[in-house]
């Protein structure tokens, strides 16, 4: 054989050491409370109180109900690539930054775009200029603050919160699911996790979501003005994919397509 023929081919590669995949996930979700009032660490769907079209917040008895939500249709906008970081040698943590804009239809046949959380607001905190639905207290409480829901209950175990740089100000979502890594498959050796160079990719693949519209629901903005909402169930699923891994130099006995022969 020629000398091309016995060729090392020294690659610089990523190699992939394990992987988790985390189905289905509820990307965006609010905690569940008990009667008492206590955060029980488990999910329900996100619920919106989308104001109705042409309805008037006014004072006293409110007539004016508007037209109540019909249908609504989602967009997820990416606000940052997926973050991670590996906390000491125990767990994965990922971080997803987005916003979601949902195209509204209601019953007379009008549609609105709701950009959310930037359309969202407590209900002591409405804004005709900015506020398009509301949230639970458990979600934006009456001081306009968001407040972390969180699934612990379960491994692995995650976060959803609000990003604010103020009241009325909501710039976006930031989902956190903290993966330890027992779940990881091949299991990972000590060597391996103590590898300087270890880091994770992060796949997201098979984006989903649920939406029920219920009732129609009178919020009160203040003790003596209100406006008619429909309420809207509203919960985002997704793929989560995380790849951990380490650089490493590859040697492989082959021959190049292309040889220089200078």
């Amino acid at each position: 054989m020629s000398d091309i023929d016995h060729t090392i081919l020294d690659i610089y590669a990523r190699r992939v050491l394990a992987k988790v995949e985390l189905f289905n996930m509820q990307e965006v979700f609010q905690e569940d409370y008990s009667i008492t009032g206590t955060p029980l660490g488990t999910k329900a769907p996100l619920l919106l109180y989308i104001i109705n079209s042409g309805a008037v917040n006014t004072e006293g008895p409110n007539i004016n109900f508007g037209s109540p939500v019909q249908c609504v249709k989602l967009c997820k906008r990416v606000l940052d690539p997926p973050r991670n970081s590996i906390t000491c040698t125990k767990k994965s943590k990922v971080i997803l930054d987005f916003e979601l804009v949902l195209i509204v239809e209601f019953e007379d046949d009008t549609f609105d775009v709701l950009t959310l959380p930037r359309n969202l607001s407590s209900r002591l905190h409405y804004d005709p200029a900015i506020t398009k639905a509301f949230v639970e207290s458990t979600v934006i409480d009456a001081a306009g603050m968001p407040v972390i829901q969180h699934q612990n209950t379960v491994q692995p175990y995650e976060t959803l919160v609000i990003l604010s740089t103020g009241v009325n100000q909501y710039t976006g979502f930031e989902y956190t699911v903290n993966i330890p890594f027992t779940s990881f498959c091949p299991a990972l050796r000590k060597c391996e996790l103590e590898d300087p160079t270890l880091q994770s990719y992060i796949v997201l693949r098979n984006l989903t979501y649920d939406i029920d519209v219920l009732e129609q629901f009178q919020v009160f903005t203040s003790d003596t003005t209100s406006i008619w909402t429909t309420m809207v169930d509203f919960s985002l699923f997704e793929d989560i994919i995380d790849k951990i891994g380490i650089d490493q130099d590859i040697q492989i006995i082959g021959k190049p397509e292309y040889v220089c022969i200078d």
